[in-house]
């Protein structure tokens, strides 16, 4: 049963309490979310807006899960913590492996609490440098992809643990090679290739004495053909948790921003990893990640036949006509409120997809997300 919202349930700037529909049942405002404008409110209330009736006693206050810290809270939180223990050096950070053992539970929780904001973080959260957002993405993916796989509770955080510290063996030094965009000197080509090995190493020194997480990391760079490194293993020789780094790092260095190339499309990045890689990935965790993240995987921008700029959201009608809301109008302007767009109807059909890049800011994901995309 629906509910209609008159002007006296809401008030200009104030969370909403529910989420609140159309008249077509159609999500318009998510929980959380506040109408920036008078005018804005005014529009939504004439053209009807509504609340499903069992919702409607619901109070932000009743709910201690609203004092919680949000998804996007956690990550904002990894992202400090872990950029901390980068620009003090891991030498000098009390407690390195308690830092690390809060570092997986913050990753681990955001996507338990809401998995589609996270994984949409790694195509929309670019406020940090290339080493720590790359670390905490791949680390999501993981995530992610060991749930999907059904690895035990040890396994899993071992594997996000390696995932966050791959590249501690060229901390120092991983954002200068990343800006180099020639042809890299033998000097440079052997620490690259050595610096699984030194990660595992440094680890260690550090405190850390999971064997799994350590293998991980020593492993990260093996690849299924053989032709990785530091050791040369192939298939089953392989840690499954570092066949699932060693996809998940690719990944998302492809859709990531360098100094020498452009992010690129997540959609045909996903398309080259399995047919132009597939020899040296695992089949089955690439084939996992297809699954997991879809053609048009969570966060990805799109152009749509109403000349918008949408955010995919969620699954749709069918893989390719999945759900988008529209973040920037045919103006160009940015909306005041994201709203749903039925990519199923020619009318509102996709056209293309595009890269963050090409836009003129970021998207505010608390437009997108509502109330779990909040953070302090």
């Amino acid at each position: 049963m629906k509910q209609r919202i008159t002007l006296q349930d809401l008030k200009v700037g104030q969370p909403l309490p529910w989420d609140a529909y159309g008249a077509d049942g159609v999500l318009l405002l998510r929980k959380g979310q506040s109408v920036p404008s008078q005018a804005s409110l005014e529009r939504l209330i004439s053209d009807g807006l509504f609340l499903l009736r069992e919702e409607s006693s619901s109070r932000p206050a009743d709910s201690a899960a609203a004092e919680k810290p949000t998804a996007m809270q956690h990550l904002v939180d990894a992202r400090r913590t872990l950029g901390n223990i980068c620009a003090n050096s891991p030498e000098q950070t009390l407690d390195f492996s308690g830092r690390l053992a809060k570092l997986i539970d913050s990753v681990q929780t955001a996507c338990d609490t809401h998995p589609a904001l996270t994984m949409s973080s790694i195509l929309l959260m670019h406020d940090t440098s290339y080493t720590i957002k790359h670390a905490i993405d791949t680390a999501i993916l993981a995530c992610l992809l060991a749930r999907e796989l059904a690895l035990d509770d040890a396994t899993k955080r071992a594997t996000i643990g390696a995932a966050l510290t791959m590249n501690i063996g060229m901390l120092e030094v991983q954002d200068k090679l990343d800006a180099i965009s020639g042809t890299l000197n033998d000097k440079l080509v052997a620490m690259i290739r050595q610096h699984p090995l030194r990660g595992a190493e440094r680890l260690k020194r550090l405190g850390i004495s999971d064997g799994q997480w350590l293998t991980c990391v020593r492993q990260h760079h093996e690849n299924s053909d053989g032709s990785g490194y530091p050791d040369g293993l192939a298939g089953d020789a392989i840690a499954i948790g570092a066949r699932i780094i060693g996809v998940a790092d690719k990944y998302g260095a492809m859709v990531s921003s360098r100094s020498y190339h452009g992010p690129q499309k997540p959609n045909q990045a996903l398309r080259d990893l399995y047919l132009k890689q597939g020899q040296q990935i695992d089949v089955t965790v690439a084939a996992t990640l297809i699954r997991i993240v879809g053609i048009y995987p969570v966060g990805t921008l799109v152009r749509l036949k109403t000349a918008e700029i949408g955010v995919v959201t969620g699954a749709g009608e069918s893989p390719d006509t999945p759900a988008v809301h529209a973040v920037i109008a045919k103006s160009g302007l940015f909306l005041e409120i994201a709203s749903y767009r039925k990519t199923h109807l020619p009318e509102a059909a996709i056209e293309e997809v595009i890269t963050f890049d090409k836009l003129s800011m970021p998207v505010r994901m608390s437009n997108v997300w509502g109330k779990e995309a909040k953070f302090t």
